[in-house]
């Protein structure tokens, strides 16, 4: 495996569902946060993860965006708030553009998804905590394997609730 991230958004607080999320996805190398948790910036529940603020984050905790790579792949974290996503995804796609982003990592919906659009791959982990009435709760993990990427929306115990394969990605380079 080239590598696997784990990407958790929107526990609003919910410090056993970031322990759990934590136990079950030991082997992964990068642990993203895309804001909302709630807590403030050095806050033990969230050691180790790279978090982005969220709407509801205590003011100033968190960078508004991080830019990380996998392998050769540049990553973009962002909550979604600031860029309109409860009203669709244009704001999202042009931030991704200008930064020149092949993986878009996103929160604010509650609700799980991935789509490529343009070599570009958007993920939203859904919410482990409050999903969405009629989603499960879900957060995400992304796992790159030669030229193929293959999405799982787990389950905060660890089972998967759907999965998605990107094969030839990035289209972009």
């Amino acid at each position: 495996m080239d590598w696997k991230i784990a990407v958790l958004s929107d526990t609003h607080g919910d410090r056993e569902v970031i322990r759990c999320f934590r136990e079950a996805e030991k082997g992964a190398d990068l642990l993203i946060h895309c804001g909302d948790s709630e807590f403030q910036s050095g806050d033990p529940a969230l050691s180790g993860f790279a978090a982005v603020q969220g709407n509801c984050d205590p003011p100033g905790a968190f960078p508004e965006h991080r830019m990380l790579e996998a392998g050769d792949l540049r990553i973009l974290a962002v909550h979604g708030h600031i860029q309109g996503v409860k009203s669709g995804m244009l704001g999202l796609r042009y931030e991704a553009a200008e930064r020149d982003a092949d993986l878009v990592l996103f929160g604010h919906t509650h609700r799980f998804g991935a789509v490529e659009d343009a070599g570009t791959l958007f993920v939203n982990p859904g919410s482990a905590a409050k999903p969405w009435p009629g989603n499960p709760p879900t957060y995400a993990v992304i796992e790159k394997e030669g030229d193929q990427v293959t999405v799982r929306f787990k389950k905060p115990d660890g089972t998967e609730a759907a999965a998605q394969e990107f094969i030839n990605f990035p289209g972009r380079r």
